[in-house]
C-alpha cells in the first residue's frame, strides 16, 4: 500500500482510503510514567468507513529529539497528540524554561507544524503545555510550579488554562499554614487501590465526571446524551476568551457541583512532615526496591518521591473551583491551513466506574504517597470482561483525532464502546487490576 504526500490511496475497488497519521508525544523528561501506551492501543490500526471512503488511524511515537531534529512536518504526520501525565505535566514543567535554545526551538517545530495545518490533540497535560495559566483571586502564577505551567504556553492556541490552586505534593512551600494549596494535584499522587463491592481491587486515581456535553459541535453532535462520565485524574478548567479572534467553540463542561463540594468525592489536604531525612530514607528504600524487583534504575528517583513519608492528615479540604467550566475546546488557527487545536482536561482514554466514595487512609503514624492517603471504597461491580468500564470514551479519542486532522463532519468516528482486544487485554492486566504488590502500586500512580 503507497500513501502519498496527503494520506490517501486507491485500493483495488476503487474505494478510496485515507490514513490518518498520528504522532504520539512519548517524552517523559521527569521520568514520570504516563499513559501513553493507550493511545496506540485506541487508534492504531482502527478502521472505519463512510459511503466509498475508507479511513484508519496509524500511530508512532514521536519523542523530543524528533521534534528538534524537525521529524515533526505536515508531510509525515496529520496530527500531534499530547498524553497528560508525565509526558503532558513532566513537558510543561521541562518547557516551561524559555531561556533554553531547545526549548525555544522545540516550541517552534510544534507551533510550525500547527500553522502549517497540522492538527494538536492536548489530553490533560497535553492541554496545559499548549496553554498559558490562570490561577488564584488575581489570575496570576504565584509556585514555581504554576509558572512553569504558565511559560510551557506555545503562544499558538487562544484557550488558557485555570487552577484555583497548583503545587507539586511534597513541595508546597506553604503546606504547614496551607496545605489546601496542593490543589487539583492532591488527586494525582494520592491514591491507594480502590475496592469494589464484590472484593476486586482496582487502581482507581482521581474521579470519573458526568461532563456536560455542548452539540453544537461536530464531534458530540449525534451524541444521544446530555453528559458523558469521563475519567478526570487532576486537570485544569479551560478559559475561552471573550474576543478569540478566531473559531472556538466549548464542547464540554465540569458538572455544575464540584467534586469538592460532594461529600462522597472531596478530599482532605495531608501535608509532608519528613523532611530531608524522609527524603534520604526513601531513596534507600527506593534503591532497595529496584535491586529486589529487578526494575529499571532510572525509576529510583521517582519511586523515592513516593516513597518520602511521614505525611499527616489535615482538616482542611481542597477546593477545585471547577464547577460548570469548561473542560474541552475546540479552535482553528486563524491563517489560510487551518490547523486545528483539541483540548481535553479530562482522560477520554482511562477506565470509568459507578458508585462509590472516597475515604482517607487511616493516619497510621507513617504514611506516604506509595501506599496512598486516599482511596475509592464500595464501587459498583465491574462487568465481566471490563470492555464496557475500560472504553467506555474511547470514541472521544477517535473523533477528536479524526476531528483534528480535518475528517469531514459528517465522516468521524462511530460512537461505540470499544472491544478487548490484546492490546486492551495488557493494559487490563497491567494498569487496572492490582496485583496486591507495592511496585505496582507506584507504577500505576
Amino acid at each position: 500500500m503507497v500513501v502519498n504526500d496527503k494520506g490517501y490511496v486507491n485500493i483495488e475497488n476503487d474505494t478510496k482510503y485515507r490514513v490518518i497519521r498520528v504522532a504520539v508525544l512519548a517524552e517523559e523528561p521527569l521520568g514520570w510514567g504516563s499513559g501513553k501506551h493507550y493511545f496506540p492501543v485506541i487508534l492504531d490500526g482502527y478502521t472505519w468507513k463512510i459511503g466509498d471512503m475508507s479511513y484508519r488511524f496509524s500511530t508512532k511515537y514521536i519523542f523530543d529529539k524528533d521534534i528538534l531534529q524537525g521529524g515533526l512536518n505536515i508531510s509525515e504526520y496529520d496530527v500531534l497528540l499530547a498524553p497528560g501525565g508525565g509526558v503532558g505535566d513532566g513537558e510543561a514543567i521541562v518547557k516551561g524554561f524559555n531561556g533554553l535554545r531547545n526549548v525555544r526551538k522545540w516550541k517552534k517545530q510544534i507551533r510550525s507544524f500547527i500553522e502549517d495545518g497540522g492538527g494538536y490533540v492536548g489530553i490533560c497535560g497535553g492541554a496545559a503545555l499548549i496553554t498559558g495559566l490562570k490561577t488564584g483571586p488575581n489570575k496570576t502564577p504565584m509556585t514555581f510550579y504554576e509558572r512553569q505551567y504558565d511559560k510551557s504556553s506555545f503562544g499558538i492556541s487562544c484557550v488558557t488554562s485555570y487552577y484555583k490552586d497548583l503545587v507539586l505534593p511534597l513541595f508546597n512551600l506553604f503546606q504547614e499554614k496551607h496545605p489546601e494549596k496542593i490543589g487539583a494535584m492532591g488527586y494525582v499522587f494520592s491514591f491507594a487501590p480502590g475496592k469494589t463491592l464484590d472484593g476486586k481491587h482496582i487502581h482507581a486515581g482521581g474521579a470519573p465526571m458526568d461532563f456536560q456535553i455542548c452539540k453544537d459541535n461536530p464531534i458530540f453532535s449525534d451524541f444521544p446524551g446530555e453528559t458523558e462520565r469521563i475519567r478526570w485524574w487532576g486537570g485544569p478548567a479551560l478559559v475561552v476568551p471573550e474576543n478569540p479572534g478566531r473559531e472556538v467553540k466549548v464542547l464540554a463542561r465540569y458538572p455544575a457541583k464540584d467534586l469538592s463540594e460532594n461529600d462522597s468525592t472531596n478530599i482532605h489536604a495531608w501535608k509532608y512532615k519528613g523532611g530531608i531525612r524522609g527524603l534520604l530514607v526513601a531513596l534507600f528504600k527506593a534503591f532497595k526496591l529496584i535491586k529486589d524487583e529487578k526494575d529499571s534504575l532510572k525509576n529510583v528517583l521517582m519511586y523515592a518521591y513516593y516513597l518520602a513519608g511521614d505525611w499527616k492528615h489535615t482538616d482542611e479540604i481542597i477546593e477545585l473551583n471547577l464547577s460548570g467550566k469548561p473542560c474541552m475546546t475546540a479552535e482553528i488557527y486563524p491563517n489560510e491551513n487551518k490547523g486545528r487545536i483539541l483540548l481535553c482536561t479530562a482522560h477520554p482514554e482511562y477506565m470509568v466506574w459507578w458508585g462509590g466514595q472516597i475515604e482517607e487512609v487511616d493516619d497510621a503514624g507513617f504514611n506516604s504517597l506509595a501506599n496512598g492517603l486516599h482511596r475509592w471504597k464500595n464501587i459498583a461491580n465491574l462487568s465481566k470482561t471490563t470492555a464496557g468500564e475500560l472504553t467506555h470514551t474511547w470514541w472521544i479519542i477517535r473523533r477528536s483525532t479524526a476531528w483534528a486532522a480535518k475528517v469531514p463532519d459528517d465522516s468521524l468516528p462511530p460512537i461505540c464502546k470499544g472491544k478487548i482486544t490484546k492490546g486492551a487485554k495488557s493494559i487490563l492486566s497491567e494498569n487496572i487490576f492490582w496485583d496486591g504488590s507495592l511496585i505496582d502500586q507506584m507504577k500505576n500512580i
